[in-house]
């Protein structure tokens, strides 16, 4: 593997660095389906196929690394994950990885927008215009600061297939035609289904809703949905009396058309939260628990979503 290269996401230049052809494609690691799915779409045919580390229906928040999977992880010549927030096990084995392997930080990557992470309870609704905004206009904040549910989001997803191509060809130079030409259906597929997707929920974008953490920031903004708050601020620690009880009440006084559960975490709190109440179910899934994987999971993924928002919060 001596073709194998590290650079930052954020601009892929070091150096030194000296890529050149060979006669396979990349050993290619992707932390979640989502992400491996668009990456899969890039590289298409060309074996091998790229690995996903978290498998099934188990949360990247959780997660822990079996050792087949560390060793999956150390055989890598590319490793792609969203960032440290999202997929806190992979911090420290990423930072064992060789000088010769090559991550890509999503997050990090120029031109993928972040938003603002929004705190548990009832949210205050600013102006979308103002916190929507470019990684790089705002270089203050910590990453914990921001949501890193980014694939959500149409045109992050254009992006993140447009980020994925440069580095396979940056490293995989003797397939580089494949590698662009696959990106550019694949971001003609995204604009298809965002599309799609914009027409399907323009009948619920009135009709707010809670969500059982803020993962869906990006989701609501691509297709005008109105968020009224979330459950959870940290999926992973118990919730707060004082936040039920305020999330009780908004529910009681406000009409809340929907509170969403998620295919990774329990959903007895989110029954008891709406018990005796007119208010409606629904399970949202962000990873694609029971989706297979592979190039066509992010779009059956964002098809689920919209068929939740549109059986939970059409008319009855």
């Amino acid at each position: 593997m001596m073709w194998r290269q590290f650079v930052p996401a954020v601009a892929f230049l070091v150096a030194g660095i000296q890529a050149h052809a060979t006669e396979v494609a990349p050993n290619v690691v992707v932390s979640i389906k989502p992400v491996h799915s668009l990456v899969a779409g890039v590289m298409g045919e060309v074996s091998p196929s790229p690995q996903l580390l978290v498998p099934g229906s188990a949360s990247p928040h959780l997660y822990q690394m079996r050792p087949s999977e560390a060793r999956m992880l150390q055989n890598a010549d590319l490793v792609i994950w969203v960032g440290e927030t999202l997929e806190t096990f992979l911090v420290r084995p990423i930072g064992t990885l060789g000088d010769d392997a090559m991550t890509v930080t999503l997050h990090e990557a120029a031109g993928i927008n972040l938003l603002p992470n929004r705190e548990g309870g009832i949210w205050e609704h600013d102006d979308e215009s103002e916190v929507h905004m470019d990684e790089h206009e705002d270089h203050g904040h910590g990453h914990d600061e921001f949501d890193m549910h980014i694939w959500l989001e149409p045109e992050n997803a254009k992006r993140i297939v447009t980020v994925v191509a440069d580095a396979l060809v940056r490293i995989d130079p003797a397939n580089g035609e494949t590698w662009r030409n696959n990106a550019g259906k694949m971001a003609m597929r995204i604009d298809t289904k965002a599309a799609e997707l914009r027409e399907r929920l323009a009948s619920v974008q009135e009709r707010p809703f809670v969500v059982f953490h803020d993962g869906y920031g990006y989701f609501e903004h691509a297709f005008g949905l109105q968020g009224f708050g979330a459950v959870a601020v940290d999926p992973s620690r118990p919730v707060g009396a004082r936040r039920l009880t305020e999330l009780r009440e908004a529910l009681e006084h406000h009409e809340v058309a929907c509170v969403f559960t998620e295919a990774q975490f329990r959903p007895e709190l989110v029954q008891t939260l709406i018990e005796g109440t007119d208010v409606g179910s629904e399970v949202l899934d962000p990873i694609g628990a029971t989706i297979p994987a592979g190039p066509d999971a992010w779009f059956e993924l964002m098809d689920n979503l919209a068929l939740s928002f549109e059986q939970c919060l059409g008319d009855t």
